[in-house]
């Protein structure tokens, strides 16, 4: 059933009101002039709320269908993301990263689904873009099931205080959902990306 919108049922509402006071007001004294301007001003305010509402509610359609349009022509290609899950496949997994500053000391922490961290390893900064490759296996050696793991980097500089980083995940873009105006990416992990996230597509 098909909801009619609320500034539609107001304009409506004082259409009818409007000339019922019309119809029935005493021949004796008709309304006054300036009372009756003062109405017709207020019905021509109702009048273009709703238009604008239709408008923008068109407008707002138009936006949607050239989301979904530009995201169609996404399928297939890769985009990198801050801070998603990635993907452990056959053993291996790549994640870009970057620091504010060269650290004193720095390691990565794996975390399977239920945020358990499964693997640390430290590693030498060679700077921004720097990419590493994860085995798939955890502290003890042993190999870890496929699917989706995060990761987050730990930084120091000589004087022990943490130094902000990001990591960066390259995912391939599978189909592309339209659901109430929001135009989001599937990517091969399963995760959605909404189109007006930050990303990069290569």
């Amino acid at each position: 059933m098909t909801q009619v919108p609320q500034t539609t049922t107001d304009y409506q509402s004082f259409l009818k009101l409007m000339t019922a006071q019309m119809k029935h007001q005493d021949p004796l004294a008709p309304l006054d002039a300036t009372q009756f301007v003062t109405q017709l001003a207020q019905f021509s305010q109702v009048e273009q709320s709703v238009k604008m509402n239709d408008g923008l509610d068109k407008l707002s359609s138009l936006m949607a269908t050239l989301s979904a349009q530009s995201g169609t022509s996404m399928i297939g290609r890769s985009v990198e993301t801050e801070n998603y899950m990635m993907k452990l496949e056959e053993g291996e997994a790549n994640f870009r990263l970057r620091l504010d500053e060269t650290p004193a000391e720095a390691k990565y922490i794996i975390r399977n689904s239920a945020g358990e961290a499964v693997r640390e390893e430290s590693f030498d900064y060679q700077g921004e873009g720097q990419t590493i490759t994860w085995d798939g296996k955890d502290d003890h050696g042993t190999a870890l099931d496929d699917g989706l793991y995060t990761v987050e980097v730990a930084a120091k500089n000589a004087e022990g205080e943490s130094i902000p980083g990001q990591t960066f995940i390259s995912h391939k873009i599978m189909e592309v959902v339209q659901n109430q105006g929001r135009t989001s990416l599937v990517l091969e992990s399963g995760q959605e990306l909404d189109m007006s996230a930050d990303m990069r597509v290569f």
